[in-house]
Formats: C-alpha cells, sequence, structure tokens
C-alpha cells in the first residue's frame, strides 16, 4: 500500500520526504547527539551565560522580620538627654488618619440600582475635638522649626487625600509627604482587604534621607497597638476616636448652645430694662428650665462635669516635651509618658490607680515592677484578646501569642499624667498665642 504521510505527518502521496523512523515506535532510537540548531527556540540564540543563570536555584525569600532588630534595641536603651535648642535635632511627627485625627462614617450599602462595578462614595468625615487647633500649632512657624510632619495611613489614596483635605484644609502641601496604602508593601489580596498592616518605620527613614530622621528623632501618632510593633519606642498610642466618643462630644456641644443662648437672653433682658420685665420672667422660667436639664446632662455617671475628648492637646504637650529630648526611643522606653515630674514619687504605687486592660474594664492589671525601666507603662500596648490571634497571626504571619509583651496599661489610662499633658499642651498653646478650639459640628 502506497503510504500519504511521512512519519512528520507532512502529505506526501509520492513518497519523495526522507523517510524517518516513527518517535511513537518501540524501535525508536534517539540520536546520541541530537542537532537542536535545527529547531531554534524563537529564533534567538540562546548564550552560555543565559544557560547557566536560568540553571540557578531560586534564592529562598528572606523571613518578614517580627521583632525590633538589636540595632534598634540598643538606641531605645540609650539614655536620652536634654538639648538646649530645639533646632540642633529636628524631630518627625507620623500621622494615622482615621480613628487618630478622624472619624469615617461606616461604608453604604449598594443597592439595587447602583452600578455594577462602579466604586462606593466617600466616608463621611468627622474631625476629632482640637483637631484645627493640633494644625495651627504643627504648621506654626515656631514649630515648623523643629518639626518635620508627615501623613501615612493604611488606607486606600484615593480615601487618604479626602481625609487629608478635610483634616488640613488647604495646608497639606505642609506636610513633608503623604504615603497611603500602597507604600505597605502589600499583596494584591491583601491591599484590596481588610487585614492587620505593619508601618515599618525604617521605610520613611530611608526614604526621606534629606530629612535625616532616625528612631531617636520620630514619633509615630496611631490608635493601633500593632501597627508599630518594629519600633514600638517610637509609637504613641492613643485612644482610638470611635462612634460612641463622636456622640459625647456632639452632647457636650449641645449642652455648651444652652449655655450660650442663656447668656444671650441674660443680655437681652439686661438691654430692654423695666418695660419688658413681665416678657422677660417668662423667658426666664423657660430658660431656667432648658439650664436645668442642660446641667443635669452635663455631669457624667461618675459625677464629673462632661468634657470634650483632649487627646490632641494631650499630644502637643507631649510634642511640646519631646522637642528638648535627643532620643525620643529612650527618652519613651525609659517612661517620660507617665514618668512626668516626679507625679509618682509619692508612697502610692508606682502605677496610678486601678489600671485596667483595654477593651475589658473588668480586668485589673497588675502594676510593672517599680526596678526595671524596660518595663515602664509607657510601653507597647498589650496584644489582642486570644480569641483574635489566630486570625492575625495568618494574615500577618507574626507568632503573637508568644512574641507581644505581657498587658500592660498605656499612658492615656493613667488620670494624672494624661491630665499633665494636656495642662502642658493648654500652656504651649498660649504660649504661641494659638486659638484653642474644639471645633466639632453638627
Amino acid at each position: 500500500m502506497t503510504r500519504k504521510f511521512d512519519y512528520d505527518y507532512n502529505y506526501d502521496p509520492e513518497g519523495t520526504s526522507e523517510v524517518k523512523q516513527d518517535p511513537y515506535t518501540d524501535e525508536f532510537v534517539a540520536d546520541e547527539q541530537p542537532n537542536h540548531q535545527d529547531r531554534p527556540l524563537n529564533n534567538v540564540p540562546q548564550s552560555e551565560e543565559c544557560h547557566r543563570a536560568r540553571s540557578r536555584t531560586r534564592s529562598p525569600t528572606p523571613p518578614k522580620q517580627i521583632e525590633p532588630s538589636p540595632e534598634y534595641l540598643s538606641i531605645s536603651l540609650q539614655p536620652s538627654t536634654q538639648i538646649s535648642d530645639c533646632k540642633i535635632q529636628r524631630k518627625l511627627l507620623i500621622l494615622d488618619l482615621n480613628g487618630t485625627l478622624v472619624l469615617r462614617s461606616a461604608h453604604t450599602r449598594r443597592n439595587a440600582y447602583q452600578l455594577q462595578g462602579a466604586s462606593r462614595p466617600l466616608r463621611a468625615v468627622h474631625r476629632r475635638p482640637y483637631l484645627l487647633t493640633f494644625v495651627d500649632y504643627l504648621f506654626d512657624p515656631r514649630t515648623r522649626e523643629w518639626l518635620d510632619t508627615m501623613v501615612w495611613s493604611s488606607a486606600q489614596p484615593h480615601s487618604v487625600d479626602d481625609m487629608v483635605n478635610h483634616c488640613f484644609e488647604g495646608r497639606k502641601g505642609e506636610l513633608a509627604a503623604i504615603w497611603a496604602r500602597d507604600t505597605l508593601g502589600l499583596s494584591q489580596a491583601a491591599y484590596n482587604r481588610k487585614t492587620q498592616t505593619t508601618k515599618d518605620l525604617a521605610k520613611p527613614w530611608n526614604a526621606l534621607t534629606h530629612l535625616n530622621h532616625s528612631a531617636k528623632s520620630t514619633l509615630l501618632l496611631d490608635d493601633s497597638p500593632l501597627k508599630a510593633h518594629l519600633q514600638p519606642w517610637n509609637h504613641l498610642c492613643i485612644k482610638e476616636y470611635v462612634s460612641d466618643m463622636r456622640k459625647h462630644d456632639l452632647r457636650v456641644k449641645d449642652i455648651e448652645s444652652v449655655q450660650e443662648r442663656q447668656t444671650q437672653l441674660q443680655q437681652q433682658d439686661e438691654e430692654e430694662g423695666s418695660t419688658k420685665r413681665k416678657r422677660s420672667e417668662k423667658k426666664e422660667k423657660k430658660l431656667a428650665e432648658r439650664v436645668a436639664q442642660a446641667t443635669a446632662n452635663a455631669v457624667g455617671n461618675d459625677g464629673k462635669p462632661l468634657e470634650y475628648d483632649q487627646t490632641l492637646l494631650a499630644i502637643i504637650g507631649v510634642l511640646d516635651a519631646v522637642k528638648n529630648e535627643d532620643n525620643i526611643a529612650g527618652w519613651m522606653r525609659s517612661g517620660g509618658l507617665v514618668d512626668v515630674d516626679g507625679l509618682y514619687s509619692r508612697s502610692r504605687s508606682a502605677t496610678p490607680g486601678p489600671l485596667r486592660k483595654r477593651g475589658r474594664p473588668s480586668d485589673e492589671v497588675d502594676p510593672p515592677p517599680s526596678g526595671d525601666s524596660s518595663d515602664a507603662s509607657s510601653s507597647p500596648p498589650q496584644p489582642p484578646p486570644s480569641s483574635d490571634v489566630e486570625q492575625l497571626e495568618e494574615e500577618t504571619g507574626i507568632p503573637l501569642e508568644d512574641k507581644a509583651p505581657p498587658p500592660r496599661s498605656l499612658w492615656f489610662e493613667h488620670p494624672d499624667a494624661f491630665q499633665y499633658w494636656i495642662k502642658r499642651g493648654r500652656t504651649a498653646l498660649d504660649e504661641l498665642g494659638i486659638e484653642i478650639y474644639h471645633g466639632i459640628s453638627g
């Protein structure tokens, strides 16, 4: 029978092509030295150097850093000394946004009429009390002589732009840098979902080399206890600004509005005189009822007058102190946040008052040993509850259960120390002639 195809499966009814062994038969024997030049790969010659490079095995990915480096720990153990002129060593303040300076409202639900694939609208942004005063302090020419300020948020860039506009009102050009989620080195999957992130301060130190900052000159202001586990002694952790605190501040504002109205009516009565005394008496009666109700609402469950959240005023006080320190990490680690002017040199325990774990008001925290400065109460915050540990370990690769320090109170839970920093912040603002304004609206 005449073959019509050769063994390369080319149509050849004449049988004129060279007959080769069928490579799919058992009798096929490969050439001892096959000529690969007959079939070049994409017609591109492969050099010997390229072949050697391709044959190398891929180097393993270095493990994630989960603990402070020995160099950093060495710096944090160095005691801080006072400097006479704060301009000698400039400081760097790194600001978080959501939960620290502002509160963002919850996401709105998508409805059936919203176009598929359309991005969600930006969330409403509410300022923390005294934010405008805080910004005036940061950008005051006398403050800028010794302080650089940047923003570093774990939110996505479009959200960061919106929050920055609400915080700084056209003054964002005075920031040294504005960093968003795309600077955290996240994978694509982690970038698009809510996950625990880490702010490695070595990144801004290496990126902003012209500013020449380090662990000795940097302060990270962030409400998340786990954000700065690589440089814990540069983390000034504050209480997260949440919706309940916002409601409290609005309640204080309503009380103030009633009191202001009372003052206005009293002034009107004095101007109207005795000719409208009868009308004034009616006003006074209604006003008295409103004032009585406002007075009752102006006192909290602990019997103390209600007031706005004063965290940012306390931060101004801390900044006023660290501007004359030559090692912020050393100052923080030695307990500088709570050991203020010998407040706790009295006969009571070194830890003021019954301290409580964050998020668990029913559990008391034992005071740390007074002889070990490394266990001062300004130490990094405690780990999350055990129910969240496994999830955070999976997302971050950080063995939180084994590596995190034992639970300790945070500096703002020390009433005397917190009030000290508020008072110092108010004094610093008075010296600069900056108006103290709560800025709460709504």
